[in-house]
């Protein structure tokens, strides 16, 4: 039949390659039916067939459709068991309510893939999600393996084979959105089926990349975004991962995966959607997944080494960055300009960024001074200045531009480069194309392009052509490379956990999956060298009383209670007391008043604690993440953590190491360290407990929903920390933790 697979051979005569893992023939499939076909090209069902012919498709194509002998001159078969041929991929265009049964026609006729196209599934209600859970069940039950539904399917750019309805693919749409300049360096995985192929366009619109693999996985009733992920970790021509996600599914497996990409040296740019209560509502209407905690993403991608991103350009700048250029040796940039203001402008950009823009050494700048005017400046930023790179000094015979560029990428003492130029008309890159072909055949370090008037579509066609990539802003060049440094610190870094903790003893996992109030927890955390004050449970007012004569005036009295998390909200601390009287006092008003405002709760009886000496406030905890298990948090307290946020998270285990890392990223570690005068606090005592509340955590199981230490007391260098007040939320309990002093 016209157009019909007669041998395994492209257009070109390339034979079509299986991938080694199992996902290869998923994307590269050597026979494809397509259930629902159309011969109308402006429906979904029609488009699907229409891109096929157009890129080619040179395996065995089957069209299912019980009401049409013949489509486009393709004999069609009334049923899939019809065809007396395997099935690698059945692409299913069909209503939701018919795709279960095709599915299950799919597992019985033995194909090994299908693409559920339809949308109606658990973004549609319970109905729907029952019926989605179905598409899993049969998936886990006969080996098919199903994308989607509610996608749109995959595009493979290397091989030209399009599995898709998305219009950016259509060839008959402009070049730049058809992906007719082939394959690239760059593959992208989605859960949106628009964002996919959007970002896709991007990618090629901004900076002339080419795709590998387009996929869009939909609502993942089986095949997950992490599945591609680890497919493309082991794809050689994929040089940088994209993910658009609402959130992962089987994220135990994050881990493994995520090291051996950066083992390859692939880095893997992500955006995480779902930040904001309107956004996680959005995601929950229209793909039925909840997004997950936003925090623990962000503590899972950075421990892992993935790099989190905020927008699309960013995405597509990471990738060109990645595609286009060796990774740096560390943080130091020289800026090189044409435009004295602009590279300020830079140079700002930079240090905000985190990147260092040094003096350049000597050597470096008694080289530069051949091409440099005298009202240039060759420090860094080194200005060139515009009238040079047109009219080059006396006795020069080289390109100015080129010359300075090429010592500044061979100078020891910077790890990349920046040029500024205005590139509004093409003419300087047209005019320095050779030359800067040459370099950038050789580079052994980033080279960043930047035209502070807007990059004319002349230049930036030459700069893809030269083998570099113009980026659109200050802030845009800085937050690349400052990314790229990220990432070569983040694989010089890889070190394995630490080695698992010991487990706790029976009755102490028992006791912290039931929950501990304060006075039982810290004489849990004191055992395990979590240090607290000198304090004693009374259960009686003389008891209260001989309690403070032995601990020494002045002493605290907190109510404790498994019912009361909120103390002070019932009259249960009383703080600063001295004398026999006060204490007693203080005590039987105490219970006199919780008992009258809460009579329900039972009372273990009353903490009497030795007053701590101040100290700076900080908060440490322990949360569950659904998706990520249990997480650390530790920021300073007060204003610091209610007003400003100012905290981290990491995921467990975390080493004395990692807890010193933690500490570093608060905005508020200068203070730590002793800034303006200020003694320094004893943050190695700090390290050191949160790496010992890691290893309880680690050691009780899933024992423990939450731990809240609030407020640690951390004193000057040398002096030690001091927990204030604890509470531990336990596995069995129906409640949660909350402010509790």
């Amino acid at each position: 039949m016209p157009g019909q697979a007669t041998g395994m051979e492209l257009a070109g005569n390339q034979p079509l390659v299986e991938q080694a893992s199992a996902l290869g023939r998923f994307l590269t499939p050597q026979s494809i039916a397509i259930v629902g076909a159309s011969a109308d090209a402006g429906t979904i069902r029609g488009r699907l067939l229409d891109y096929l012919i157009q890129r080619d498709y040179a395996g065995a194509i089957y069209l299912v459709s019980p009401s049409q002998p013949e489509i486009r001159g393709r004999k069609t078969y009334p049923t899939l068991a019809s065809i007396d041929a395997p099935i690698d991929l059945v692409l299913i265009a069909t209503r939701a309510d018919a795709t279960l049964s095709i599915v299950e026609e799919c597992a019985r006729v033995g194909a090994r893939f299908a693409i559920c196209y339809s949308s109606g599934f658990a973004e549609a209600g319970e109905e729907g999600e029952a019926e989605q859970r179905r598409l899993g069940e049969v998936a886990r039950n006969s080996g098919l393996r199903i994308c989607g539904p509610n996608t749109a399917g995959f595009f493979n750019a290397r091989d030209a084979i399009p599995a898709t309805f998305a219009r950016n693919i259509d060839g008959r749409r402009a070049p730049i959105a058809s992906g007719r300049q082939g394959p690239g360096t760059v593959s992208i995985v989605a859960q949106s089926g628009g964002l996919v192929f959007a970002m896709s366009d991007r990618c090629l619109d901004e900076h002339g990349l080419g795709i590998n693999f387009a996929i869009s996985t939909g609502n993942e009733a089986d095949l997950g975004t992490l599945d591609f992920v680890e497919h493309l970790v082991g794809d050689e021509g994929t040089k940088a991962i994209l993910l658009l996600v609402e959130a992962l599914k089987d994220v135990d497996r994050l881990p493994a995966i995520a090291q051996r990409a950066l083992i390859a040296g692939k880095p893997i740019i992500v955006s995480k959607f779902g930040r904001t209560e309107a956004g996680s509502r959005a995601i929950n209407s229209h793909a039925g997944r909840l997004t997950g905690s936003s925090a623990a993403y962000d503590a899972a991608f950075a421990r892992h080494g993935l790099l989190a991103t905020d927008d699309e350009n960013e995405m597509a700048d990471l990738a060109a960055a990645f595609s286009l250029f060796p990774l740096p040796s560390g943080n130091r940039v020289a800026i090189m300009t044409t435009s004295g203001g602009a590279g300020v402008w830079m140079a700002d950009a930079c240090e905000a960024a985190g990147l260092e823009v040094p003096i350049l050494d000597d050597a470096t700048q008694a080289a530069l001074a051949k091409y440099v005017p005298s009202y240039g400046a060759t420090h860094n930023p080194v200005d060139l200045t515009a009238q040079v790179t047109v009219n080059p000094l006396g006795g020069v015979t080289e390109s100015p531009l080129v010359a300075t560029l090429a010592a500044l990428h061979d100078s020891d003492s910077v790890d990349a480069v920046i040029l500024i130029a205005n590139m509004s008309d093409g003419d300087v890159l047209a005019r320095e194309q050779q030359g800067l072909s040459a370099l950038a055949a050789r580079l052994r370090k980033p080279v960043l392009l930047y035209s502070h008037a807007p990059a004319s579509p002349k230049s930036l066609e030459l700069a893809q052509q030269i083998g570099l990539s113009v980026f659109a802003s200050t802030r845009r060049v800085a937050r690349t490379l400052g990314a790229m440094v990220c990432y070569a610190r983040s694989r010089a870094e890889m070190t394995a956990d630490p080695a698992p903790a010991q487990p706790l003893a029976a009755q102490e996992i028992a006791a912290l999956a039931d929950g501990l109030v304060e006075y039982e927890a810290k004489a849990l955390l004191a055992r395990h060298g979590l240090p607290g004050g000198d304090e004693v449970l009374a259960r009686s007012a003389a008891e209260a009383v001989i309690a403070a004569r032995e601990i020494g005036a002045p002493v605290a009295l907190k109510i404790q209670s498994a019912a009361i998390q909120h103390k002070t909200e019932v009259g249960g601390v009383a703080l600063g007391l001295e004398g026999e009287d006060a204490v007693r006092g203080a005590y039987e008003k105490m219970m006199a008043t919780v008992g009258e405002k809460r009579p329900d709760a039972a009372i273990d009886g009353i903490l009497v604690q030795k007053m701590l000496k101040p100290g700076t406030e900080f908060a440490l905890g322990i949360v569950r993440d659904p998706d990520f298990g249990p997480l650390m948090m530790v920021g300073l307290g007060g204003i610091f953590i209610e007003i400003l946020k100012d905290v981290t998270v990491e995921p467990l285990p975390v080493s004395r190491d990692k807890a010193m890392a933690m500490l570093r990223r608060l905005k508020a570690w200068p203070i730590l360290d002793g800034a303006r005068g200020r003694a320094p606090l004893d943050v190695d005592a700090l390290a050191g407990a949160m790496e010992q509340l890691s290893r309880l955590v680690e050691g009780s199981g899933d024992a423990v929903r939450e731990i809240d230490l609030n407020p640690v007391f951390v004193y000057p260098r040398g002096e030690g920390i001091a927990i204030a007040d604890a509470l531990v939320v336990g596995r069995n309990e129906p409640h949660a933790a909350g402010d509790h002093a």
